[in-house]
């Protein structure tokens, strides 16, 4: 059964604010908040609905592969030609701003995946027919559900504006800006270029 501490945990993880899961939950923001702070408990019926959620963190936990290491920035030398000392310190900057441009669209494509993954749990808590009167409330799920994976299938499209192009796009020109910048390295350390 999943317990209140994790909703923080699954928030963070898919991308969601409090007032996200307000349609999923059947629960109202401040009562989110209010779970979230443990002021109150999560109401009986929440806790159906935040299950596949829960399911879909742990599944995802034991998935999750460790990311390389960003490689800090070298020091630059001390001595050489002003021009080239100013080139070498602005290859740097920008293949820095574009490294911490690319983190943030590789952040947004993980939770677009995230999102698409759990995708199949959350459609399976969903009930094919139901009898009881809440048909509203259901049907509110459902739609909100198709909203949420339809922005994670449209957030990863390759023409999405932070989509894997834009992202592949960014790396090539960070890797262009870091490989002049070793040229310049070697050109200051005295190694021919060619």
């Amino acid at each position: 059964m999943p317990d209140a501490s994790v909703l923080p945990a699954i928030r963070a993880h898919f991308g969601l604010r409090q007032a996200d899961l307000v349609p999923w939950l059947a629960l109202s923001r401040d009562q989110i908040a209010n779970v979230e702070n443990g002021r109150e408990a999560l109401p009986r019926h929440a806790r159906s609905w935040l299950r596949p959620w829960a399911e879909a963190l742990a599944q995802a936990a034991a998935e999750a592969a460790a990311l390389p290491a960003e490689a800090s920035t070298p020091a630059l030398p001390s001595t050489g030609p002003a021009p080239v000392l100013a080139r070498l310190a602005e290859c740097y900057y920008q293949a820095q701003r574009l490294g911490q441009q690319l983190a943030a669209l590789h952040a947004a494509q993980r939770v677009a995946a995230a999102r698409l993954a759990a995708g199949p749990l959350l459609l399976a808590a969903l009930p094919l027919v139901s009898p009881t009167p809440e048909t509203t409330a259901l049907a509110l799920r459902r739609r909100w559900l198709a909203r949420l994976l339809a922005a994670a299938t449209d957030a990863l499209a390759p023409e999405a504006p932070a989509g894997p192009l834009a992202a592949a796009l960014l790396a090539a020109r960070r890797r262009g800006l870091l490989h002049e910048a070793a040229s310049l390295r070697a050109w200051l350390a005295g190694e021919a270029l060619l």
